[in-house]
């Protein structure tokens, strides 16, 4: 069971007890020379971004290259790397602009920024999952068992007791909020109506593994379990008090942990891991079909076995 993704800790125990629609995007080319100018960048230890692939969709994996990761999507290529950005999982809104949690802020980046234009600073700490309101542009940040929710151009968020020991958030179409996490030893997933005050706990009718991101796809909302024994992502079908699993994608060659995920269109994107307790492999598949169509592993001239991912996210430009 993982417990916290804050440093990628993981407690060994006897007893092993998903939103936002994207909107469209084209792939990355990797402009010639990007090689050169990524060496030169890693060098200096500066946040930086290729300026040819600003007008193109942009992969965040947080917790690598210095704090995260940014990639050409959908190949793969490192164009950017945002230092000091290392935190536990990250956002994006239809917007292009990326939110990362922090050890004690969620960090706000425009689509291909270096330099932060916003931070939110959250009740408690430290700040996990995140997602943003496509109608109302609130964006909601997870943070032990409560979410922050701030209104837009807003520092001073609105807190509710999500019921759970909260780890990952998400909003349907409609605007209604849903939090994945622990409810005592057992998977929860709890309700913040639109437009209501406070969460409602959902019955699950079948296990959906251990909690992580909440998303919806376009059709239904997602649950992650990002444990070795369950690496899927469950669709939702939600009545009232009640979540019915409709349908279950689980994401091949993945050996070990998986990383917080993000789903765009008819692919999915995660960070994960075949050894150890450390993300250090980003996957691109199929949605929801779950066969895979990209492994990187190579991430410019850094040594991936000292990045420890805890996240991705998919940013379009706006």
């Amino acid at each position: 069971m993982k417990l916290s993704h804050m440093g990628r800790l993981v407690t060994l125990m006897t007893t092993v007890t998903l939103a936002l629609t994207g909107c469209g995007g084209a792939g990355t080319t990797v402009p010639q020379g990007a090689t050169t100018q990524s060496r030169t960048h890693q060098a200096s230890g500066k946040a930086w971004m290729l300026p040819e692939v600003k007008g193109e969709a942009l992969i965040y994996a947080v917790g690598g290259c210095g704090g995260t990761c940014v990639l050409s999507y959908p190949k793969g290529k490192l164009v950017g790397e945002l230092t000091g950005a290392y935190g536990d999982a990250g956002c994006s809104d239809s917007e292009g602009n990326v939110f990362i949690s922090e050890s004690t802020e969620v960090v706000e980046f425009a689509h291909g920024g270096t330099t932060p234009v916003a931070t939110y600073g959250t009740p408690y700490t430290p700040p996990v999952g995140c997602s943003v309101d496509t109608e109302s542009g609130n964006l909601a940040v997870v943070n032990q068992g409560s979410v922050a929710v701030f209104p837009p151009g807003s520092q001073n968020p609105i807190s509710y007791n999500t019921l759970l020991d909260g780890h990952f958030c998400g909003y349907d179409n409609a605007g209604n909020l849903f939090v994945s996490g622990y409810d005592g030893a057992n998977s929860g997933l709890s309700e913040l109506a639109k437009g209501t005050g406070s969460f409602e706990k959902l019955t699950l009718d079948q296990s959906v593994g251990a909690p992580g991101q909440v998303q919806w796809d376009g059709q239904y909302l997602t649950y992650e379990s990002d444990n070795a024994a369950q690496t899927t992502i469950s669709r939702l079908s939600i009545s009232g008090s009640s979540a019915e699993v409709i349908g279950q994608t689980r994401l091949k060659k993945v050996g070990r942990w998986l990383e917080q995920s993000w789903i765009y269109k008819d692919s999915v994107i995660a960070p994960y891991s075949n050894r150890g307790a450390h993300g250090n492999i980003l996957g691109i598949w199929k949605y929801p079909g779950g066969s895979s169509i990209k492994v990187v592993t190579k991430f410019g001239d850094y040594d991936r076995k000292t990045f420890s991912f805890t996240g991705a996210t998919l940013s379009i430009a706006p």
